[in-house]
């Protein structure tokens, strides 16, 4: 029965992804490119010096000595321009321009673009679910194999129970798993399973939940696995204009330092206990020591421990914090908040990001002028940007690897600045997600489990046609994972053709990782049983993905001190973004 409603859903997904009628301006062109599995080209024209075509899922140019393939939704804009010529902005920073014989053919062009280019009405107007639907199809013979070839590898799948393992959490006695959130039923935009200090009960966590913007309360994420100091991450407290405190909230924030001190006690001793073993062969003074530190230590004696202080990372700066308090919103007050300190970043906000860009994007277009290239790139603030990012993250790096402290990261509401800061922090922490497996649980981990916006934030969304709620946040980190590639070239498994194609696919739709705006969105259309998975492309195997200079590190965390100044020479280096 099973076998027979998946066939079932393999003829009714054909039928509602038909294939389209082919135009042809010209009775002798012939689509100039090999289709993908439920692709159908629907207009070929001649442009100048060039054939143009457009499917359902790219456009198409083929000059006489290159060609230009571009997805739809990389697309952001397309306007006419010296009457003749198609001028097409990119999402990636990308511009591309052709030119018609005829006003009528520029315009036809400009329409039929336009129209191919909007947000989908409906999610499954993108072409991700065209394209499995026809691969099922077409590979009906093979489909337990194409299904495992489309799908994540089990490292992604079972992410959350490998990472909490391979941290090495004390599950015992400072830290817990909680269940709060299954269904989604507390946060939308939260993973179903949080890592929490033992002793903070679920009730506790409703309540701290009414405190934080978007239910987004403090989960931990990362844990030092020498020193056993963790990284959190929250939305920002509600404390409004009244100035409102939950005590719980503060609580919750304090219990995360003590149960960083109570776990690295436990590794302490773990340690202890492996070297000890050896002098103490059959164990019975050892196990009295552990015993009576640790196993039956009670509650109040754990928490008795002295922690170290909490360093409270706020993206934002200090007036932006403050003006968000007009909106219900703000930041922690160290009176509320015993041995924490409240640090703030500056870094600027979407809206700033996505005017950056568009300079920089904009700079990329023009003819360069030697005389003041390096300035005009300067006052797009791109780079600048991408060093305060850095220096955000190193302040986390400092904080945990060198003094050993916990961190709580937090921006206004958690999903754009927030995950820049903890996903970078990871990176130059741990090796690990230095390797392609470890960069594809990193990714999936701090930008879908908790809920970046990627529908909304790249314009792919269900009628997302708010401009203002668009900004290339995601590809921003990964032009700083490429600026700590340039400077550790032999640390990463990866290269830069890797980012370059996790650029394109993030915007393309082709698969169906980055789509909706969390993961409970993509659980109710079930996306990841409708499309594939951007990592069947990316998969390790794949040599081209493959840096050739990397040289594996041992186990132990090995933590990397990037430069997150910026000089004249770095000036000049062309990052993700650049257009050769």
């Amino acid at each position: 029965d099973e076998e027979i409603r998946h066939s079932l859903e393999c003829i009714q997904a054909n039928q509602i992804f038909p294939r389209k009628q082919l135009i042809r301006e010209d009775e002798n062109l012939q689509v100039p490119f090999l289709e993908l599995h439920g692709e159908s080209t629907e207009f070929v024209g001649r442009a100048e010096e060039a054939i143009i075509a457009l499917s359902n899922y790219r456009l198409h140019i083929k000059f006489k000595e290159s060609l230009v393939n571009v997805p739809l939704q990389l697309i952001e804009s397309v306007e006419c321009r010296d009457i003749f010529q198609l001028h097409l902005t990119c999402k990636d920073c990308k511009v591309i321009r052709c030119q018609f014989p005829t006003f009528e053919q520029c315009q036809d062009w400009l329409k039929r673009l336009n129209n191919a280019i909007r947000p989908p009405g409906k999610i499954e107007d993108l072409f991700s679910f065209a394209y499995h639907a026809w691969c099922m199809e077409v590979y009906a013979s093979e489909k337990e194999q194409h299904g495992d070839l489309c799908r994540p590898g089990e490292h992604v799948t079972s992410r959350f129970k490998n990472e909490v393992e391979r941290m090495g959490f004390d599950m015992n006695n400072a830290w817990r798993i909680s269940n709060i959130n299954e269904k989604y039923k507390l946060c939308g935009s939260y993973p179903q399973e949080l890592i929490v200090p033992a002793w903070i009960t679920d009730k506790e966590l409703e309540s701290v939940a009414g405190f934080r913007s978007w239910k987004r309360i403090p989960a931990v994420i990362y844990r030092h696995q020498s020193n056993g100091a963790v990284i959190a991450r929250c939305g920002q407290p509600e404390v409004s204009w009244w100035g409102w405190r939950n005590a719980d909230d503060e609580h919750l924030v304090q219990s995360v330092a003590k149960a960083c001190a109570s776990d690295s006690r436990s590794s302490v001793s773990k340690i202890s206990a492996r070297n000890s073993s050896r002098d103490f062969p059959n164990g019975d003074l050892l196990d009295v020591e552990f015993d009576s530190s640790l196993s039956n230590a009670s509650g109040a004696e754990s928490l008795a421990i002295q922690p170290q202080k909490l360093l409270i990372l706020d993206a934002r700066s200090y007036a932006a914090a403050v003006a968000n308090r007009a909106k219900g919103g703000g930041c922690e007050c160290p009176e509320y908040y015993p041995n924490c300190e409240v640090v703030f970043m500056g870094m600027a906000n979407i809206h700033s990001i996505r005017r950056s860009f568009q300079s920089l994007r904009l700079l990329c277009t023009q003819m360069p002028d030697p005389g003041n290239w390096l300035s005009a790139l300067e006052s797009t603030k791109w780079l600048h940007h991408l060093s305060v990012l850095l220096k955000s993250a190193l302040l986390v790096v400092h904080a945990v690897d060198r003094d050993q402290r916990p961190v709580l990261v937090h921006c206004s509401d958690g999903w754009d600045r927030t995950p820049q800061i903890v996903a970078l922090a990871k990176l130059l922490l741990d090796p690990y997600y230095r390797t392609i497996e470890g960069f594809q649980v990193l990714v999936e981990m701090e930008w879908l489990d908790f809920g970046h916006k990627f529908a909304d934030r790249c314009g792919h969304g269900e009628n997302s046609d708010d401009l203002n709620e668009r900004c290339p946040v995601f590809l921003q980190w990964l032009d700083c994972v490429h600026q700590l590639q340039r400077q550790f070239p032999c640390s990463f498994e990866f290269n830069e053709a890797f980012l370059v194609k996790l650029v394109q696919h993030t915007y393309s739709c082709l698969f169906g990782t980055f789509l909706c705006n969390n993961a409970k969105e993509r659980g109710e259309k079930h996306t990841q049983e409708r499309t594939c998975s951007v990592w069947s492309l990316l998969r390790t195997g794949n040599k081209a993905f493959k840096n050739l200079l990397y040289s594996s590190q041992s186990e132990a965390v090995c933590t990397l001190q990037p430069v997150s100044l910026i000089s004249r020479r770095d000036l000049g280096v062309g990052g993700i973004w650049d257009p050769v």
